[in-house]
């Protein structure tokens, strides 16, 4: 059973960061994702709002490299359980388990769904969570997006520059208006097609339902925490999202939490990278600083 300083869940741009972060300080450090290092980092294409032009990726490999150059590992798991220890956290894996002094969720959010009975039907068929990844395949088609916050958008921005015909169907609110995309309010109620998505219907807030042809939906809605393996005992709010204060502390001892699965972050990368920071400094012993 190997143990850690800090053993970090997640390994986007909050739990990079926070790998970095609590390594440079001497920290043992081990950072734990299911699919290796990048988390949704690795499904955008051009990043909007940082001060030089990057993709996804290019972040990622970055933000890596500054974790494994300063002695953080990375691990490939699907954590399992998460129990208190004698001395802090025991961390169950699929293929191990590991204990740590200290223990940082990065987690981020769960992929979208539209709830539909039959959407499992569609999954890698006519339904997709990464415009960077998929989108090349529909250049020039009628393409769907749904949902109605900035990543919404940015996935539509995304597929219009691919010369794909963009229509946005918002979620619970209107999206704001974006060059050379439709923008329908409503939500989607039905999938058809038989080998793949053929055609959607959308649910207007009034009105009658308009079927829409498309081959492809891609979703960015109502995501939640990928938080099964947490205590019940861990504060959160009503979107399920873990509460932390200033220093990024849940209420139980030795666990915090960073980036977009804490309540109240703005869901920003850049939020995501000075979460990661402060939780690792946090979660250092009593007396260090860095």
């Amino acid at each position: 059973m190997p143990n850690w300083d800090i053993l970090i869940i997640g390994g986007g741009a909050a739990g990079l960061s926070a790998a970095a972060t609590a390594a440079a300080a001497g920290q043992s450090c081990l950072l734990i994702d299911r699919m290796g290092g990048g988390g949704e980092l690795m499904n955008l294409g051009a990043l909007h709002g940082l001060d030089e032009d990057l993709t996804g990726p290019d972040l990622m490999a970055r933000l890596q490299e500054e974790a494994m150059t300063a002695g953080a590992e990375l691990g490939i798991a699907e954590v399992t359980g998460l129990t208190p220890a004698p001395t802090g956290w025991r961390v169950a894996t699929d293929d191990d388990t590991h204990t740590a002094r200290a223990v940082i969720l990065a987690v981020g959010l769960a992929p979208s769904t539209l709830g539909l009975a039959n959407e499992a039907d569609f999954e890698g068929m006519g339904l997709s969570h990464c415009a960077a990844c998929d989108g090349p395949l529909y250049v020039g088609q009628p393409v769907v997006v749904a949902g109605a916050d900035r990543w919404a958008v940015q996935e539509a921005i995304e597929l219009v520059s691919t010369g794909s015909q963009v229509t946005l169907i918002t979620q619970n609110e209107p999206a704001p208006a974006a060059d050379n995309i439709t923008i329908i309010q409503g939500h989607i109620t039905v999938l058809e097609g038989a080998n793949g998505l053929d055609a959607i219907t959308v649910q207007p807030p009034s009105g009658p339902a308009r079927r829409i042809e498309t081959q492809v939906v891609f979703l960015q809605t109502g995501r939640r925490p990928a938080l099964g393996f947490v205590p019940g005992g861990v504060a959160r709010d009503a979107e399920g999202r873990l509460i932390t204060d200033p220093g990024m502390r849940t209420n139980l001892p030795a666990l915090f939490a960073a980036g977009d699965s804490r309540a109240g972050s703005p869901r920003t990368l850049a939020a995501a990278i000075d979460d990661g920071r402060i939780a690792a400094r946090s979660a250092l012993p009593s007396g260090q600083a860095l």
